[in-house]
């Protein structure tokens, strides 16, 4: 039977990996490669990135996973390609021609311009190749089957649009943005604005939150610092989302308790009652969360706590 790795300190993986997720591998992909490589089933993804795209794909594993849903994941910066000449039917470069046309009169001047429609909170049609859910089903099967479904508009928030180049037909651009918006609607949408049918030809996802493709891993890389036991190395830690909320420090006993989920008397002071609070053990180990309840204990909280962008 197959031993799981642990850190050197022979505690559980629980942490985030900075993967760079590979073209030609969805997402789930790379959390399947993950898993083989650790040997752990709780295994998750921080933002979904299209198979043909590039990229930071922060992975969690085991006591990190509850924190995917945290807002430090909402920042994104992405670089793209949008070519003019072409829309496509994925409004990608991996689907099939619809309608062509001529870019010639579209200048630099005027994509500047036609980008600012973009930035701020907009609402925008999701791709019809897309993971959305509809009528139980994912959009992109739907789409497969020749009856692409008719997706209604969504909000999305764009903090910033800067074009870095324009050679007459690739438009280049850095793309700042927050979950859920699609690079490819902007460039499908960029088409009609300008005269010119478009689409998204090359997308590289250069940060979520704190992670930057500079740090990225190659999953080749991680299988051989896994192989190597190299963890701390690689491993950022489960608390990293909630490095500026209080901690406090438990007996290692306590342990039990917070897997448990049975509260204990709280002797720890100066934390106010129901602030989402990093419980510790003695030795160093991150428990997850807790709160100071009002008759003076401590209580695990299970799931993500409401806590804001400036908190996390």
């Amino acid at each position: 039977m197959r031993r799981s790795p642990s850190t050197s300190d022979g505690g559980p993986l629980d942490g985030y990996l900075n993967v760079l997720k590979p073209p030609a591998m969805t997402s789930f992909d790379v959390v399947a490669r993950v898993r083989s490589i650790t040997g752990q089933r709780r295994v998750g993804h921080a933002g979904t990135l299209d198979p043909a795209a590039i990229g930071v794909l922060p992975i969690a594993i085991g006591r990190a996973t509850p924190t995917l849903g945290s807002p430090v994941w909402d920042r994104k910066l992405y670089w793209a390609d949008v070519r003019f000449g072409t829309a496509t039917d994925t409004d990608d470069a991996e689907g099939q021609p619809v309608v062509t046309g001529s870019p010639a009169e579209i200048t630099a001047d005027r994509l500047t311009s036609a980008l600012s429609a973009f930035v701020g909170d907009i609402e925008q049609r999701p791709p019809a190749y897309s993971a959305v859910q509809v009528d139980g089903q994912r959009a992109y099967a739907a789409a497969r089957r020749g009856s692409a479904p008719d997706l209604p508009a969504r909000p999305a928030r764009v903090d910033a649009i800067r074009l870095t180049g324009w050679d007459g037909s690739v438009a280049t651009m850095l793309v700042q943005c927050g979950s859920g918006t699609y690079i490819r609607s902007i460039a499908r949408d960029l088409g009609p604005v300008l005269g010119c049918p478009a689409h998204l030809a090359r997308l590289v996802r250069l940060r979520v939150g704190p992670f930057t493709i500079e740090d990225a891993l190659d999953l080749r890389d991680l299988a051989l610092l896994a192989e190597q036991g190299a963890w701390e190395r690689i491993l950022a830690p489960a608390d990293l989302v909630f490095a500026t909320l209080p901690a406090v420090v438990a007996a290692d006993e306590r342990e039990l308790s917070y897997a448990q989920g049975r509260e204990w008397p709280a002797t720890n002071g100066g934390v106010d009652v129901g602030r989402a609070t990093r419980i510790y053990t003695a030795g160093g180990r991150y428990l997850g969360l807790g709160q100071r309840t009002p008759l003076g204990r401590w209580q695990p909280i299970r799931g993500l706590p409401r806590v804001t962008a400036a908190e996390a």
